[in-house]
C-alpha cells in the first residue's frame, strides 16, 4: 500500500500566506482587466517544463475567516499556457476586490501562495511572472522485519501538524516536498511497551526527484 499527501504546507501556511497577500495585493480598479505573461521557475526564472495552467483567484468581500486560505476561491476555468508557459486572457473585475494568479499542474510545479503575483482590475496587467515552485518527493518504504511488532509511527518534517501510523504493516508513505532546499523528514516509533526510538534524514533533492529512505521496525 503507497500513502500519499499533497499539500506540503498545511493549515497555518494557508492562513500566513493569505494574511500575506491581504496585504499586498491590489484592489482599487475594477472593469474589463486583461492579462499576459508567463509561468517560470522560481529557482531559475526559466520556462517549466510541461508548463501548468494559470488560475485567477478572487478574494471574497467578507474574510473574517482565514481558515486554510479560503479567503480566496478561484475565479472561472483555468487558463492553459503555450509550450513557453506563456498565456493571455482577459476578466471583469470588480470593486473592492484583490485578485492574484497562481499556477498548478504539468508535472506538479505550482505557485506559493505568498509569492502569487497581484493583478489590477480595468487595466492592462502585462508581463506578469508567474512563479512556480518545483515539487519533489521523499518515499519511506516501512518495513516490519521478522518478529512482527505492534508499534506506533509518527512522522514530521513536511509541513503540517506531523503524520501518525498506528500499527502500520510493509508499506510505502510519500510526501512532497520543495526542490532545491534543504529539508528533513523525522520519525519516532514506539513499541507496546512505550519505549522510543526515533531518526531523522536530512536532503536536498532536484526538481522531479524522489528520495527513498527504508525503515524497519
Amino acid at each position: 500500500m503507497k500513502t500519499c499527501f499533497s499539500s506540503p504546507g498545511g493549515a497555518l501556511r494557508w492562513m500566513a500566506a493569505a494574511l500575506l497577500l491581504g496585504g499586498c495585493a491590489d484592489h482599487d480598479g475594477e472593469g474589463p482587466a486583461t492579462v499576459s505573461g508567463q509561468v517560470v521557475s522560481e529557482t531559475t526564472r526559466q520556462p517549466v517544463p510541461r508548463p501548468p495552467q494559470v488560475q485567477l483567484w478572487q478574494r471574497a468581500q467578507s474574510a473574517g475567516s482565514l481558515t486554510g486560505g479560503a479567503a480566496y476561491a478561484p475565479l472561472g476555468a483555468p487558463h492553459a499556457t503555450d509550450a513557453q508557459g506563456r498565456f493571455a486572457f482577459s476578466f471583469e473585475a470588480e470593486a473592492r476586490r484583490e485578485y492574484v494568479l497562481r499556477a498548478a499542474g504539468g508535472l506538479g510545479y505550482y505557485t506559493d501562495w505568498a509569492r502569487a503575483p497581484a493583478l489590477r482590475g480595468g487595466q492592462q496587467n502585462t508581463g506578469v511572472q508567474v512563479p512556480a515552485a518545483a515539487p519533489a518527493w521523499i518515499r519511506l518504504d516501512l518495513v516490519d522485519e521478522l518478529p512482527r511488532n505492534r508499534v506506533w509511527m509518527f512522522f514530521s518534517g513536511f509541513g503540517g501538524g506531523g503524520l501518525q501510523l498506528p500499527f502500520p504493516r510493509d508499506t510505502s508513505v510519500v510526501f512532497p516536498y520543495l526542490a532545491g532546499q534543504e529539508n528533513f523528514i523525522y520519525w519516532r516509533i514506539t513499541n507496546a511497551q512505550g519505549q522510543e526510538t526515533t531518526g531523522q534524514r536530512t536532503f536536498t533533492q532536484a526538481p522531479l526527484d524522489t528520495q527513498r529512505v527504508r525503515i524497519a521496525f
